[in-house]
């Protein structure tokens, strides 16, 4: 059975950590945001992760959070919908970013269920928090196997709103500790990319994308951009791989993109065996199209009462020979 700790606490409200085991796999994971905290294999932590519960509930740059209730970026923190339009709390440039400045990755998330292999964290958002329509009741429940981690989200609205759930985790196969992510290998499932303006906002043209083959982190960065990733959006397909010389991480997903952010400007960030500095590992957020509420042309991102939000990720561990 998974293993319940203490992790502190935020404004005098408990923090625990929960402690999943498979194989050479160890996930330990935290009620703050509902955050991947560590993924270790085969002994190496492949995540980046603050050392306690204040630097999650303080994270500037996300680290292993849950992302709501809209992933990355809605343009000018408004959106109409159903003939109304709905203002948002803003927080970047002028837009609302990865669900407002107190979005779900800031909440302490409660636990709904622990089995073997298996913990599920749940929030309800009221309505009209950060600007939003609709009471939300959302869950993600994280699974591990012998060489995978899943994690399957799962929300309910009162009232038509966005929906667009992500996790927030930095990546490096080389291990946290290892510095910079240049030197790892890239590979995205797309042909194409969104276009965005000078706000990070798509402005609805799609480029090439020519990241089908593995390149040198060093040699593509900066990047904080969505891909529109390759077949059907509600089948689970590849979307990803960051892989050092001796092991590689798959990303699949059913969702339509993945957002693939190198970090650039990380610095100083408290980690649990050093400080983080710029690159020093990778996100690929699998999601929805950022603003995707003000674009029709986009896959739809409203969830409506009577509908379940349902969508899947899964991490893949594999050794390189």
């Amino acid at each position: 059975m998974p293993t319940r700790h203490d992790f502190g606490s935020i404004d005098g409200a408990p923090v625990e950590r929960v402690r999943l085991t498979g194989g050479d796999l160890v996930v330990d994971l935290v009620t703050i945001g509902a955050a991947v905290h560590r993924v270790i294999v085969a002994g190496r932590d492949v995540v980046l992760a603050h050392p306690d519960a204040a630097g999650y509930a303080d994270s500037m740059f996300g680290l292993g959070l849950t992302i709501g209730r809209f992933a990355n970026r809605i343009g000018g923190g408004r959106f109409t919908l159903d003939g109304i339009e709905h203002r948002l709390v803003v927080n970047e440039n002028g837009n609302t970013l990865h669900g407002g400045p107190d979005g779900f990755a800031r909440r302490l998330w409660g636990i709904n269920d622990v089995t073997p292999g298996t913990v599920e964290f749940a929030l309800t958002s009221p309505d009209g928090d950060q600007g939003f329509p609709g009471e939300v009741s959302v869950q993600v429940r994280y699974t591990l196997t012998a060489d995978e981690l899943r994690m399957d989200y799962t929300a309910t609205s009162t009232a038509p709103t966005p929906i667009n759930l992500t996790n927030h985790a930095y990546l490096n196969p080389a291990g946290e500790a290892s510095g910079t992510a240049d030197g790892l290998l890239l590979t995205v499932h797309a042909g194409t990319l969104l276009e965005v303006d000078e706000r990070l906002i798509p402005t609805g043209r799609l480029l090439d994308a020519d990241l089908r083959e593995p390149r040198r982190i060093a040699d593509v960065a900066p990047l904080d951009t969505c891909f529109v990733v390759d077949g059907e959006p509600g089948a689970l397909r590849p979307h990803a791989t960051l892989a050092a010389s001796d092991l590689a991480i798959d990303v699949l997903s059913d969702q339509p993109g993945v957002q693939v952010f190198t970090a650039d400007g990380l610095a100083g960030v408290p980690g649990l065996t050093r400080e983080y500095g710029s690159r020093a590992g990778v996100a690929l957020e699998t999601q929805n199209f950022p603003d995707a509420p003000n674009r029709p042309e986009f896959p739809d991102s409203i969830l409506r009462p009577g509908e379940l939000h349902r969508t899947s990720t899964v991490w893949r561990f594999r050794t390189i020979d």
